[in-house]
């Protein structure tokens, strides 16, 4: 044999097999599809070279249109190490400038991930061009899904398509034995097919200016940590995420000269939208062009409405879309992607759930997470819990769920979640809404839609009924009541429709928005159609019902607020003077925040990590406290004759039930939103310098706090708030289906139960450790004639409350219902957590978890003078015994006697 004679790579002849015959197509790579394969062929320069991989579920598993990784980009690469190639997942965290021994140091300390070993499929001879074979990466749970074992003989391509900045891969995935998997959407668990959407696409080369962050500001950020960094106190860069939006001609705002972009912003409204549903979604998204005037720029953004002999792939990154989907989940949301070396927004997709505006789904007010449920008393309380989530895309690394039930864990697991969901940008916007609609319902129908009966003058004879005349008046309410309700949807459509626009700007949450415009300015549509009803529509605002004798005024807001046009402004106002001048005049754009009405700015964090009660979600008003009581005012007005407003003739009586869980609800967000004025401190973010700037912790004015101390003891810690006719009890009917989807419930209604959640929710938050801390603390905060709240006011109001039924000075006793009975067994098992500690595990942890601290020795003290006040009263009850007094009444006495004896002994028992 000839030693010089080498035999030709195996390698090199299998290029020539895979590549005859196959389907090739060429862009960023060139890619060969060949029977059930597919191949990628990397020549030379594309080794090392940083690419972008989103990942989509496209369809199934109850995911469907979820952007999967839009909270921190995947930057992969393609390194060949040896006879294979690696899949490299790069560290985007850490950097240093180049050349400096800093960076030496960064480079040794961190290190990228090497996710697989590829085997080098084939070589193309002509340009080395190395073949990977696509199915080693894709055709295995690459996307973290976790629906149970990926089945790759099950597992097959669905489009593949190449173009010059990026690739679009489908893998129509199946998986087995999933314990989860999107629950109705999958027909049986044996086998759970889910479209998967990845793609490879190249990062943008320079030419983009990133733009630092401030913290007065709310914008989705892209934070480096750079050792290089000068800063006094971080190493941390921060960088708005922003579009690349450049003008294509000189700008002059002042004298009317504005440009088109070089780029303009481009959303594709999906076939899939429904036609009367078009109109209002264009105009969300184009509303936002009247910020971007402002700063100089003409048709910003875009629409076009796709055509239904169009098809393009909504998860391509070359489109940003509005997709409309069926997942029954009642949501909404608009992810959007940004380069995780710069903060560029490379693309975005706005996704609406069609279920958002069926608000009359039967549907118990539970919230469920890692298999545990928590019904709530106020569904603004589960949505600050961390409930109502998507915990199956929050949770996909973990979707087998590795929590146990205690609440130690469960509080634990909503915190993390509740954490990823800020990371995330996940919104809950539209979850809530279906619930505002309903109470706009509700509130129409009663007020204008049912016609109402003329009082007889004296004298006056009842006529004979024309029953042509009672058809035509029927015939015009409903179709006046048609009309209020399209314009209901209309206006709640467009309105978040901007707040997710908003979002694929770059914006984050505002709850502090929605407290702009003085409570009586609501309903003046001078008003709220020049500056909005928010200040920004990146908050959640409930549907604007006006109180019983105001005119009713917009029931969304149907403009940006201040907020917005400010924020706009920050981030995508053209600047010169390089990166100092640029520093420089953002510093005095920010710094407009403490002096301008409607830029205040509170995000998701603040509703836990404050106790500021102006930062909510649903809320409306400079003053929260009066919209809360006008919320409680009219869900009293609605419950009369509740009935016969919600279900027309012929109908069964469900919605009856759904009506009233809606109005209980009311009760319990207001109070919830109440209570948070006792002990709050509002929070600003104001600078040092700023114009008109304020302290950042700033104690709620006193006189606000004991109002609400008072508001909760006369209308939440007594019974007759909550007194309702047995003919609407009777009333309160379920679904009777029984089969697939069907949500089977008991016709079981516990009314004593969902009064007492209530009850407690407000006093678990008025004696937290939390709130009895800061009573005291603020107190040291305020100036010495400032008359601080005291925390005995908060055990003196909440004692006379609840037992204002039992003999105090001239006052006699008087008989107790089982409401009144339930609130004193719970406000004798409080005291006794404070006086002997709560037991481990105990519930009280699950409703207010946002402080830490412990407990002020002052208020144990408290807790034991009052237990043995209480006794005393109870004493003299039992001594003489109130004329009405029943058997149960006289039991409940005599047992909390007992109990409170018990706890005072073993109180002095730990003491000694």
């Amino acid at each position: 044999m000839n030693e010089g004679f080498r035999r030709p790579d195996p390698r090199i002849l299998e290029f020539a097999n895979i590549s005859r015959g196959a389907k090739v197509q060429e862009g960023l790579f060139k890619v060969y599809q060949k029977e059930d394969a597919a191949y990628l062929e990397l020549q030379p320069q594309h080794l090392g070279k940083p690419i972008l991989c989103p990942i989509a579920v496209a369809k199934g598993a109850g995911m469907g249109g979820m952007t999967l990784n839009f909270d921190e980009q995947w930057v992969l690469l393609f390194k060949r190490a040896g006879e294979k190639v690696h899949l490299i997942r790069r560290n985007v965290h850490f950097k240093a400038r180049a050349g400096t021994p800093t960076a030496r140091a960064v480079d040794i300390t961190y290190t990228d991930s090497v996710l697989m070993s590829l085997r080098i499929a084939a070589i193309n001879q002509m340009n080395q061009g190395l073949l990977i074979n696509l199915n080693d990466i894709f055709m295995t749970d690459f996307a973290e899904l976790n629906l149970g074992a990926f089945d790759s003989s099950r597992s097959v391509w669905g489009k593949i398509k190449v173009f010059p900045r990026n690739i679009e891969l489908e893998v129509q995935a199946t998986y087995s034995s999933g314990r989860f998997g999107g629950g109705d959407s999958n027909i049986d668990s044996r086998g759970q097919t889910v479209v998967i959407h990845y793609g490879l696409a190249e990062l943008p080369d320079g030419g983009y200016q990133p733009r630092v962050a401030d913290d007065r500001v709310g914008y989705f950020v892209t934070a480096v940590k750079d050792f290089s960094s000068t800063s006094k106190d971080t190493a941390f860069v921060r960088y708005v995420n922003r579009w690349r939006l450049e003008p294509a001609d000189q700008i002059d705002v002042k004298n009317g000269k504005l440009s088109v972009p070089k780029r303009s912003i481009k959303f594709y409204i999906e076939k899939t939208v429904p036609h009367e549903y078009r109109a209002a979604v264009q105009e969300g998204i184009l509303e936002w062009n009247k910020a971007f005037e402002k700063i100089g720029f003409r048709n910003a953004i875009e629409v076009v409405q796709q055509r239904d002999d169009e098809d393009f792939d909504p998860e391509d990154m070359n489109y940003n879309t509005f997709r409309w989907i069926t997942s029954d989940s009642a949501f909404a949301m608009g992810p959007s992607r940004a380069n995780p070396l710069t903060g560029e927004i490379l693309d975005a997709d706005i996704i609406f759930d069609a279920d958002l505006i069926r608000f009359w789904k039967q549907e118990r007010q539970i919230f469920r997470q890692n298999g545990i449920e928590f019904e709530s008393p106020s569904s603004i309380l589960a949505m600050d819990m961390g409930f109502g989530l998507n915990h199956q895309l929050l949770n996909r690394r973990s979707i087998n769920g590795d929590w146990n039930e205690s609440p130690k864990r469960m509080s634990e697991s909503q915190s993390l979640n509740r954490l990823r969901a800020i990371q995330q940008g996940v919104c809950q916007c539209g979850s809530h809404m279906k619930y505002e609609l309903g109470m706009a319902a509700l509130a129409q129908i009663q007020r204008e839609l049912l016609p109402q009966p003329k009082e007889k003058a004296p004298g006056d004879k009842d006529k004979p009924k024309d029953k042509d005349k009672e058809k035509s008046d029927k015939e015009k309410a409903d179709a006046n009541k048609d009309k209020i309700l399209d314009e209901l949807i209309h206006q709640a459509i467009k309105a978040i429709v901007m707040h997710e626009v908003g979002h694929t700007l770059g914006l984050r949450h505002n709850f502090k928005g929605s407290t702009m415009l003085a409570n009586d300015q609501l309903h003046d549509t001078k008003i709220t159609h020049e500056k909005g009803l928010l200040g920004s529509v990146m908050d959640y605002a409930p549907v604007n019902l006006a109180p019983k004798g105001v005119k009713q005024g917009d029931y969304f807001t149907t403009t940006l607020g201040p907020y917005d046009f400010w924020a706009i402004e920050y981030a995508y106002k053209p600047l010169t003077g390089g990166t100092d001048g640029e520093v420089t005049e953002l510093k005095k754009i920010a710094s407009r925040g403490a002096s301008e009405a409607g830029l205040d700015y509170g995000t998701d964090e603040d509703t836990f990590l404050t106790s500021d009660p102006l930062i909510n979600r649903w809320d409306m008003g400079n003053d929260v406290m009066k919209f809360s009581q006008d919320r409680m005012l009219i869900a009293q007005e609605l419950l009369k004759n509740l009935a016969n407003q919600v279900v027309d003739e012929g109908e069964g009586y469900q919605r009856t039930r759904v009506a009233f869980n809606l109005l209980l609800n009311q009760y319990g967000n207001s109070s919830y939103l109440i209570a948070k004025y006792v002990g709050g401190e509002h929070a600003y973010r104001d600078h040092r310098g700023d114009p008109k700037g304020r302290d950042p912790l700033v104690p709620v004015n006193t006189t606000k706090q004991r109002e609400a101390l008072k508001f909760l003891q006369e209308n939440i810690f007594t019974d007759k708030t909550f007194q309702y006719p047995p003919d609407l009890l009777r009333k309160l009917a379920v679904d009777r289906w029984s089969h697939w989807g069907a949500d089977t419930d008991s016709t079981d209604f516990s009314v004593h139960n969902r009064v007492l959640s209530i009850q407690r929710m407000a006093m678990n938050q008025l004696l937290s450790v939390s709130a009895l801390e800061r009573i005291q603390n603020n107190s040291l905060k305020s100036e010495k004639d400032g008359k601080p709240l005291q925390i005995s006011e908060v055990f003196r109001t909440i004692t006379d409350g609840v037992w204002s039924d039992l003999p105090k000075g001239d006052k006699k006793a008087t008989a107790s219902s089982a409401i009144r009975r339930n609130l004193q067994r719970e406000h004798l098992k409080k005291l006794s957590e404070i006086v002997l500690g709560e037991k481990s595990g105990g519930f009280g942890i699950m409703f207010f978890f946002s402080g830490g601290g412990s407990l002020p020795p002052d208020a144990k003290s408290l807790a034991f003078a009052h237990l043995k006040e209480i006794n005393k009263r109870i004493e003299a009850a039992l001594k003489d015994k109130p004329a009405d007094a029943d058997e149960t009444t006289l039991a409940h006495l005599e047992e909390c006697h007992d109990r409170i004896a018990k706890i005072l002994n073993a109180s002095m028992q730990i003491n000694d």
